[in-house]
């Protein structure tokens, strides 16, 4: 049986128990961190940091612009094997954080920042809400963005050794000039005309893998993005360089359900920031 928490209008600091709880804040600029247990937090108007913990939890922002993840936060080791969020930061200029499994992510109105911690996600058990998120593809350690929006929001990979590193952060740098800045080289176009750019967004072909759009461009090295269209999952990927001619995959961007939705997005390296 779920366990009920409510704050009040001030700001508040709300924790769980370590079973399934629902936690619902109305305003002030809050802390709610879940705990263990299939979760429901909601952290109402206000600046909100609002924590899911292990488990399949549903994390809303809600008003204000708030600092959400489905796991224990970026100062804290990871959670894998039964970890499937479903995040959404509503109205505000939201931080939302790619965990390991089947994740789920709105970012909601504003300008919002998606941000990835490791590029080697780990397996998720299962579907926590079946029938209400869409799977996106056989693999259960790959998440989906719902709605992302090149206009306003904005990539963020975790480098190891740039600034402030989160737990385990497993990026390579490659910032502009310091962290927060995009990405030193950017590329966007037909796969035949990348030569070993750091991001890479191929608009004339779609692919059945992250493997196979690295091996249709050329120069790819340990660390490099590249974004392609799966014609498998009908979604836009993003993948992280491993080796020659391999990948992890990062991301699915849903609504994206051709190569020319993904070249009508118009990405730049203003979209890719390294942290």
């Amino acid at each position: 049986m779920e366990k009920f928490f409510r704050g009040n209008d001030g700001a508040d600091t709300l924790f769980g128990s370590n079973g399934d709880d629902v936690i619902i804040d109305f305003a002030g600029n809050d802390w709610i961190d879940s705990r263990a247990g299939t979760d429901r937090a909601f952290g109402g108007a206000g600046n909100d940091r609002v924590l899911g913990g292990a488990g399949n939890d549903q994390v809303y922002g809600e008003e204000g612009s708030d600092y959400l993840s489905g796991d224990n936060g970026r100062d804290k080791p990871r959670v894998a094997g039964e970890d499937n969020d479903y995040l959404s930061g509503g109205a505000g200029d939201d931080v939302l954080f790619v965990g390991d499994g089947r994740d789920w992510l709105k970012g909601g109105e504003g300008g919002d920042m998606f941000v990835f911690q490791f590029h080697n996600p780990a397996r998720g058990s299962h579907n926590p809400m079946p029938g209400v998120f869409p799977k996106q593809g056989p693999d259960p350690d790959i998440s989906t963005i719902l709605d992302f929006d090149p206009a306003q929001d904005t990539f963020a990979f975790d480098a190891a050794g740039l600034y402030n590193d989160g737990f385990g952060a497993n990026f390579i740098n490659h910032a502009s000039v310091q962290s927060g800045y995009p990405v030193d080289t950017f590329y966007s176009g037909a796969a035949s005309g990348a030569k070993g750019e750091h991001v890479v967004v191929i608009t004339d072909q779609s692919f059945a893998s992250g493997s196979a759009a690295a091996r249709a461009i050329s120069g790819e090295a340990v660390g490099d993005i590249i974004v392609y269209h799966d014609f498998k999952t009908h979604t836009a990927n993003l993948a992280y360089v491993t080796s020659a001619n391999s990948v992890d995959e990062l991301i699915h961007l849903s609504d994206v359900h051709s190569v020319g939705n993904l070249a009508n997005l118009h990405l730049t390296a203003s979209d890719f920031t390294f942290v």
